[in-house]
């Protein structure tokens, strides 16, 4: 089947409303042309002159290939919205991701939903913020990565750590996206505590996630960091050389009271990944970002 994108559409949209007489034949204006068959080429075949008439043709034309209006274009809805209209559900600027998050609940006397804690939900934001405050969830605890996050009732968290709610951060088919808007709907509400690798785009990742008010690392790092290094292959130099982007980032960023430990970080060609921390056993301390 025959179709236009959303640049082309908006193109043909901007046209529509101003009643421009002509337009530039970029690549884009090109497809159109070739789609909807609607204008005439100037001499030069530069530009496209549409008549008065051809607007109405112009929306004939949309509205029969894609079945929208240009009369009413709206690309802000979700992919079930736009599939009521169009045949091409992907038009919709709201991705499935967006509006969700995976998660799962940790510390708790009695599990607040009817799941194991090797289970999780993917649940609406609108439901995970309801949750919050209904289950009295005393911190947000965020994951980078989906195994860790998958087994994170193995971590060796501090005691007074309970009450949780755990969020996958999220990667590929589980968009950052929505963890974003839900944790900009919570901060300030609760901790937002974030659970990283231990390197610089690890702390980076940490840094930037809104609302954050401390991170989680090996007690180790801080009390008896040659300790730590002396496990064997617990940490990547390798990892740590592919992170020159990261490192940048982490020396020009008000780190506030991560400053130190970036310093050692990037001092010592830090990049130990969450699996190693949790698969050596080793005890998770807090550390405050203000």
């Amino acid at each position: 089947m025959a179709s236009l994108g959303r640049q082309q559409l908006q193109l043909l949209e901007k046209a529509f409303i101003k009643r421009s007489p002509k337009v530039k034949l970029t690549a884009n204006w090109r497809a159109i042309y070739r789609e909807l068959e609607v204008g005439e080429l100037d001499e030069s075949e530069k530009y496209l002159c549409f008549s008065p008439r051809d607007f109405d043709l112009l929306r004939q034309g949309v509205l029969a290939l894609m079945g929208l209006d240009l009369r009413d274009l709206d690309f802000n809805v979700d992919r079930m919205a736009m599939s009521a209209k169009s045949h091409n559900e992907k038009l919709a600027k709201i991705r499935p991701e967006a509006e969700y998050v995976l998660l799962k609940f940790l510390g708790f006397q009695s599990p607040p939903v009817a799941i194991s804690a090797l289970s999780s939900l993917r649940i609406p934001l609108d439901e995970a913020q309801k949750h919050c405050r209904e289950l009295h969830v005393a911190a947000i605890l965020v994951v980078e990565n989906l195994d860790v996050f998958d087994v994170i009732h193995q971590a060796r968290l501090p005691e007074d750590l309970t009450n949780l709610m755990v969020i996958y951060r999220g990667s590929g088919h589980h968009s950052p996206i929505g963890v974003r808007h839900f944790l900009q709907a919570m901060a300030g509400e609760l901790p937002i505590i974030a659970f990283t690798d231990l390197d610089p785009a690890g702390l980076q990742i940490a840094h930037t996630l809104m609302g954050v008010t401390h991170c989680l690392v090996p007690q180790l790092a801080l009390t008896a960091a040659a300790e730590l290094l002396g496990i064997g292959q617990i940490n990547s130099t390798y990892d740590f050389d592919k992170q020159a982007k990261q490192t940048k980032y982490l020396q020009h960023a008000d780190l506030k009271r991560w400053q130190e430990l970036a310093f050692w970080l990037t001092q010592h060609s830090i990049s130990i990944k969450q699996q190693h921390l949790l698969a050596h056993g080793l005890e998770l301390v807090l550390v405050p970002y203000i």
